[in-house]
């Protein structure tokens, strides 16, 4: 372990020693709220936590469990709060300003005249949960399931799917690009329209791109466009390469995943984030 490695442990077990428990290698960026008002946080090896710009919030109230399994992330402007149980599964990647609370209020710890209806939640192994998600009391989500940015879950999600919505309903398998509307798959065929001067929005599926759309000067377009609003840079000698459109969106969804493992903080498990 390097000294830089060491100092990050030591100041991320600083700010963590309030929780029971914490495993191996902890990473937080920023200066998040830990309270644990009689309550236990559990926290399992290679834990990373983003608090900037905005702080995130770890709660256990009096009696409660919250625990955060190996590998897990939590972006910037979170809130989990548990009053009974909160279990957050191993390399389960959380979104910015994502609301995760076993009960339907949260008031000042120790307020008796407050009634809090409360209902474990259980989040499986290697989800991914996007930006401003939240999760009500009462939850289940199956391993692997990805909920999309937004969205509001309420009742249980099974294994493996794609969910969405002000009410999460399923809208397909987990990872595939076309069910996603905060990923490469919806944002591509709008700047594939303007930027290649098309009447419609193009299919993204496995068809060769027409020869007379993939030239140099209309590639250096699309390349412009998909930095100009999404702020990632492709290499162009490997998009020379792309065939189809499907290779474009994929291509893309790769570097947003890996502009928001940089935003996380040092590379550790091999899971995808948010």
């Amino acid at each position: 372990m390097t000294i830089r490695s060491t100092w990050n442990a030591a100041r991320a077990r600083r700010w963590l020693r309030a929780c029971a428990s914490v495993g191996e290698e902890p990473y937080l960026a920023g200066k998040p709220t830990i309270d644990s008002h009689g309550g236990q946080l559990r926290i399992g090896n290679r834990f990373r936590l983003v608090s900037r710009p905005v702080a995130s919030h770890l709660v256990a109230g009096p009696g409660a469990v919250l625990h955060i399994g190996n590998d897990v992330s939590i972006s910037y402007g979170a809130a989990v709060a548990a009053l009974q149980h909160v279990h957050i599964g191993d390399g389960t990647r959380i979104g910015p300003f994502v609301i995760i609370m076993d009960t339907n209020f949260h008031g000042a710890s120790g307020d008796q005249s407050i009634q809090h209806d409360c209902r474990p939640i259980a989040i499986g192994d290697g989800c991914r949960i996007g930006s401003r998600v939240t999760i009500a009391r009462g939850v289940t989500i199956g391993d692997g399931a990805e909920i999309l940015a937004g969205s509001v879950v309420s009742s249980a999600i099974p294994p493996g799917v794609c969910a969405a919505g002000g009410r999460a309903r399923i809208i397909g398998r987990a990872g595939d690009l076309r069910s996603r509307w905060d990923g490469a798959a919806a944002i591509l065929p709008d700047i594939l329209m303007a930027s290649l001067g098309l009447n419609s929005p193009p299919d993204l599926d496995s068809s060769p791109i027409p020869t007379h759309l993939w030239t140099e000067a209309r590639m250096k377009c699309v390349l412009g466009a998909i930095e100009d609003r999404l702020r990632v840079m492709l290499d162009p000698a490997a998009a020379r390469e792309i065939e189809t459109f499907a290779d474009l969106a994929a291509t893309l969804q790769d570097a947003l995943w890996e502009c928001q493992r940089h935003a996380l903080g040092p590379p550790t498990a091999s899971t995808r984030p948010i």
